[in-house]
């Protein structure tokens, strides 16, 4: 699949939450297909680790900052556009799911800081790289929701509301820009096996591990299910998609 290029460089895709699963595993797709990644995340020696699994593509950068913050990541792609030229696609992935809770049971706390780094995070990094995209009138833009988003799931009172939101967002985007150039679209990943929640997946019942699974078509998936449909929503193989939210689920939604 070659990449969403143009004529004077080569494509540039920023990438939140880029140290660890499905971040990491997209920074690798897009730099399998010949792009330039800028990595984002909070933790400096996990973008490194993600930057030296990224040896022999067209190369990167990190940016360790907090993506809610305004400040830092408008700074750090007016930074990336200076050096590169150019900002092709964002990848809105950095999120948080700091308890498992109905709504009852989350506290103001936890409700504020799902909402702030799933939502408001999507949004400022959205904001970042707009302007620069509008200018060329060439850009495309992936979010990272859930199927928590989409259908009623146990245990996530705030998580849920915050990628539900994430995919109205995205449609209003694609709505507002297209005519712009711009292209906006979301993935909405099923129950994905990574460093995160393999803890938490092994610590389950025998007999519960058994239910997730078997709601799931094709079984559980890895992050690099995830990156590839991600990779391709941000491709000239998709120029006539926006407004979308593709669930990436193994078939969840459709059992």
């Amino acid at each position: 699949m070659e990449p969403a290029s143009r004529p004077d460089g080569t494509p540039v895709v920023v990438v939140t939450g880029a140290g660890s699963g499905l971040g990491r595993a997209t920074a690798e797709r897009f730099a399998r297909g010949g792009w330039y990644c800028l990595l984002v995340g909070r933790t400096p020696s996990k973008l490194e680790a993600t930057a030296a699994l990224l040896d022999g593509g067209p190369g990167c950068s990190i940016a360790a900052l907090d993506v809610a913050d305004p400040g830092a990541m408008d700074e750090a792609v007016r930074r990336l556009v200076c050096e590169r030229g150019r900002v092709d696609a964002l990848v809105a992935n950095a999120g948080i799911n700091p308890v498992r809770a109905s709504a009852l049971e989350t506290s103001d706390e936890a409700w504020r800081e799902t909402l702030r780094v799933n939502l408001d995070g999507v949004h400022r990094s959205c904001k970042a790289v707009l302007p620069h995209m509008i200018e060329r009138r060439h850009g495309a833009i992936v979010a990272v929701a859930s199927i928590a988003g989409r259908t009623g799931m146990a245990a996530r009172g705030a998580y849920g509301p915050s990628k539900a939101a994430v995919v109205q967002y995205v449609r209003n985007l694609a709505v507002d820009h297209g005519h712009q150039g711009i292209r906006a679209n979301s993935v909405s990943p099923g129950f994905v096996v990574t460093d995160l929640n393999r803890a938490w997946l092994e610590s389950l019942p025998e007999d519960a591990l058994e239910r997730l699974v078997g709601r799931h078509l094709l079984g559980l998936g890895a992050p690099e299910n995830v990156a590839d449909a991600v990779h391709f929503l941000c491709s000239d193989e998709s120029s006539w998609i926006t407004g979308v939210d593709l669930p990436v689920d193994g078939g969840y939604l459709a059992h």
